[in-house]
């Protein structure tokens, strides 16, 4: 066991009321915040936002069903001070909104909050260049930010269970996009634009209101898996012929 996992069971078998009499926790918030990998779990507040003021973590998990005050309490942005933090996993219900300053986040290359109640994407968003995994299913996103395109690194992108109705044009630019996730919403068509991400294995649309797909569908070469079932469609173009390595569902 090494020096995170000592730590993160001593600090989650502390009752709060043991925590808050301790004589020691400045020392104790200060040696987390030496730490690359923090594991944040249980109400801790207090000591949290001391945390977020002095962190500078690798990766940082906000896990906590029950920390839904305190993220919305500290939106404006202690937690975002975290500039060399590659991994940022939020799994809250109540964050409606990201704050501007999630731009500042120039190394993070995961980005986890589903199960949110996300609206929409600030236009920083497109300022995380070295984004790998972006996960934002089950929000109530609407429509997507034309900066989208700008996370030109980007692998996987999970959309379902959203409102979202069309894409931007500029998802083209997403070239590096191996998984597009998009299941449960509301989109009626797809941009002509799709057939450019040329390394997408997987697209998901499943339960949408799709009429028709775009010709250039047939362009996906590497694609290995299609899901169009519970859409409106009633006829494939001619150029799904071109996907031969493709499994469609």
């Amino acid at each position: 066991m090494d020096q995170n996992d000592i730590l993160y069971q001593i600090f989650n078998e502390l009752s709060l009321n043991d925590i808050v009499r301790c004589s020691t926790i400045n020392r104790l918030i200060n040696h987390i915040c030496d730490l690359q990998y923090a594991r944040l779990i249980k109400d801790y507040e207090n000591i949290l936002a001391n945390l977020f003021y002095k962190g500078s973590f690798k990766q940082m998990y906000v896990a906590c069903y029950e920390l839904d005050g305190f993220i919305k309490k500290y939106t404006d942005l202690n937690l975002f001070n975290f500039f060399s933090t590659n991994v940022l996993d939020i799994q809250s219900r109540n964050i409606i909104k990201l704050p501007k300053m999630i731009g500042q986040l120039v190394n993070l290359q995961k980005l986890w909050l589903h199960n949110n109640k996300i609206t929409e994407l600030p236009e920083t968003i497109g300022q995380l260049s070295n984004l790998r995994h972006l996960s934002l299913r089950d929000n109530q996103i609407i429509k997507l930010p034309e900066i989208i395109g700008q996370l030109v690194n980007l692998q996987e992108l999970w959309l379902s269970n959203n409102q979202i109705t069309e894409l931007p044009e500029t998802i083209r630019q997403l070239s590096n996009l191996q998984i597009l996730s998009l299941s449960h919403n509301q989109i009626t068509k797809l941009p002509g634009t799709i057939g450019q991400l040329v390394n997408l294995q997987e697209l998901w649309l499943r339960n949408n209101q799709i009429t028709e797909l775009s010709e250039t569908i047939g362009q996906l070469s590497n694609l290995r898996h299609l899901s169009l079932s519970n859409n409106k469609i009633t006829k494939l173009p001619e150029t799904i012929g071109q996907l031969i390595n493709c499994k469609i569902l």
